[in-house]
C-alpha cells in the first residue's frame, strides 16, 4: 500500500468517524433539549474535530501535547454532554421538560391517528415554568371538540402535567375555539372535581 493509499485511508475513517460522532451528538442533544440542544451539541462537537485537526498540522513534541490536551478537553465535554445532570443538577429541569413534551405529544398523536376527523390536528408547545400544549386545526362541530376532549382526558395522561390550549376552527359553524382549555371549560372541570370523576360533563361552555 502506497503512502498516497495509506493517507487517503485515514481520512475516509477520519470522515467517517466525524460523521457518526455528529449524528450521535444531534440526536443525544435533541433528546435531552430539543432543537436547542442538537444545535450546541453539534457545534460544541465540530470545534473538538478542529482542534483535533489542528494538532495534525504540528508535528514533534508540540503535536503531541495538543492531542493529549485536546483528547482531555474532548473527554470531559463528552461527559457533560452524555449525562449533563451529573454535572449541573440544574438542568434536570429542562430534561424533564423535553420528556413531557415528547410524551404528550406521543399521546396526543395517538389519538389523532385513531379517528379520521381527528388527523387534521397538530401540536404545538411552548416551554415556560411548564410545558404548554396547543391544539391546532379543525374539526366540525362543537360535538366533536367535546369528544376529542373526552379521548384525550382519557388517553393522555402527561398532559395532566401541561396547560392545554385550543386552536381550533370549526368548519360547520365557521367559528373558532381560542384560549385555555380551563378559561374555555370551567363549569365542567368544576363538576369533574365535585363528583371525583376524570372526566368532565359534555358541558357547552366554550366561548367562540
Amino acid at each position: 500500500m502506497t503512502h498516497k493509499q495509506s493517507t487517503s485511508l485515514v481520512r475516509l475513517a477520519i470522515a467517517l468517524v466525524t460523521i457518526a460522532l455528529m449524528s450521535v451528538a444531534v440526536l443525544r442533544g435533541n433528546y435531552l433539549f430539543g432543537l436547542a440542544g442538537a444545535i450546541t451539541y453539534s457545534l460544541l462537537l465540530a470545534g473538538l474535530i478542529w482542534l483535533f485537526a489542528q494538532s495534525f498540522n504540528r508535528k514533534g513534541k508540540a503535536a503531541r501535547i495538543q492531542t493529549i490536551a485536546v483528547t482531555i478537553l474532548a473527554v470531559a465535554i463528552g461527559y457533560a454532554l452524555a449525562v449533563p445532570a451529573t454535572v449541573n443538577p440544574d438542568v434536570q429541569h429542562f430534561i424533564n421538560k423535553q420528556a413531557t413534551d415528547r410524551s404528550v405529544r406521543g399521546e396526543l398523536k395517538r389519538v389523532f391517528e385513531s379517528d379520521p376527523e381527528f388527523r387534521d390536528l397538530s401540536i404545538s408547545t411552548t416551554h415556560l415554568k411548564v410545558v404548554n400544549v396547543t391544539i391546532h386545526g379543525t374539526l366540525p362541530t362543537l360535538n366533536d371538540v367535546q369528544r376529542l376532549r373526552k379521548r384525550i382526558t382519557n388517553e393522555c395522561p402527561t398532559l395532566e402535567l401541561c396547560p392545554l390550549h385550543w386552536n381550533i376552527r370549526l368548519r360547520a359553524m365557521n367559528e373558532h375555539v381560542d384560549g385555555l382549555d380551563r378559561d374555555l371549560f370551567p363549569l365542567a372541570d368544576e363538576t369533574a372535581e365535585q363528583s371525583g370523576e376524570r372526566e368532565p360533563p359534555m358541558t357547552r361552555v366554550l366561548k367562540l
